[in-house]
């Protein structure tokens, strides 16, 4: 599969995950929601620029 697909895939899980939170609307949920963005947005941003 390629990396590009794979973050496509990911960035759809997040807005679900983005959808779940509108609902639950809790702090504790977007506290762990924006530490896993972070992480996501570093990861997937070091993962394209490495890509030929």
């Amino acid at each position: 599969m390629k990396k590009s697909k794979i973050i496509g895939y990911l960035l759809l899980v997040f807005a679900l995950y983005t959808i779940v939170g509108m609902v639950v609307d809790d702090a504790a949920y977007w506290a762990a929601y924006n530490y896993v963005t972070i992480a996501f947005s570093v990861i997937s941003g070091i993962v394209l620029l490495r890509q030929k």
